[in-house]
């Protein structure tokens, strides 16, 4: 349910008195926003999802909500942020700052480079990230990784277009604040990896029907698949269905349960973190 300041829980207290170690706890940290999952990974089931104002201290954030940084089997955290930079391992080395600078920005003097490896495909991943918060991360969370927002999302959407029989054009758009992140897959190959300042559904559907008349893909031809700050039949998603014939929300991670008492989340907000169990160790 939905408490003071925008904060959201909803959880499924049946196997609330089992230690942490049996949980992954799934982390996505924006500039206003930290969303969290929890993965009960003997019953592979999530049994919360949670929403709160994160005013950039996760001290602050922790010592209100305690049981956040309690000892899980491993903690997800994703950082969302719109400077990263997707390239191919071995062609070019994108933890080197130099590199990085040739398309992107970075500050020494409060970011730090984080660097990744993707699993489903012969990329990488290197992101900016305020180095106070990865700080605090590492200080307060234990069995932590720390990955780019669009790893997990990536991931998932790969494998989804692999095993596709269809091979048609698959756009993923995650709405947050006023970032869209944009990523297009065409003939089994991720052609598209990028945010975009974004103030309303004019700029949302300007991206993606801009991208599709970069790539030459056909709208009707399309699956447009949404997340984030958007629910089925509001404004953004009524415009761009004048346009895309095929649009849903994000599904969960395949194989896994969500509790039955997680009814009365707003899906496209919170799904799309159980891709994170993509990337546990």
């Amino acid at each position: 349910m939905e408490g003071s300041k925008g904060t959201e829980e909803f959880f499924d207290l049946t196997f609330s008195e089992e230690p942490a170690s049996y949980y992954h706890l799934l982390v996505t940290i924006d500039q206003h926003w930290l969303h969290a999952a929890w993965y009960h990974s003997t019953k592979n089931l999530i049994t919360g999802y949670a929403r709160y104002p994160f005013r950039g201290s996760l001290q602050s954030l922790l010592k209100e909500h305690p049981y956040l940084a309690s000892e899980f089997k491993e903690v997800i955290v994703t950082i969302q942020a719109e400077n990263y930079l997707v390239y191919p391992k071995h062609v070019l080395d994108g933890s080197n700052p130099n590199i990085f600078r040739l398309t992107n920005t970075f500050e020494e003097d409060s970011q730090s480079l984080l660097t990744e490896e993707l699993v489903s495909l012969q990329a990488s991943i290197s992101f900016t990230a305020p180095t106070d918060l990865v700080n605090e991360i590492y200080t307060h969370f234990k069995h932590v990784r720390i990955l780019s927002h669009v790893h997990p999302r990536i991931e998932q959407e790969y494998n989804t277009v692999r095993s596709s029989q269809r091979n048609r054009p698959i756009f993923s758009a995650h709405i947050w604040n006023d970032q869209i992140d944009l990523r297009a897959y065409k003939e089994g190959k991720i052609y598209l990896a990028n945010s975009y300042f974004q103030s309303g559904k004019e700029d949302v559907a300007y991206y993606v029907l801009y991208a599709c008349e970069l790539l030459e893909i056909d709208p009707e031809e399309a699956k447009l698949v949404f997340s984030g700050d958007i629910e089925m039949g509001d404004p953004t998603w009524e415009l761009l269905s004048k346009y895309w014939k095929e649009m849903e929300i994000v599904a969960p991670l395949e194989n896994i349960s969500i509790s039955d008492k997680l009814r009365e989340i707003s899906h496209p907000r919170y799904d799309y973190l159980t891709h994170s169990l993509l990337c546990v160790s």
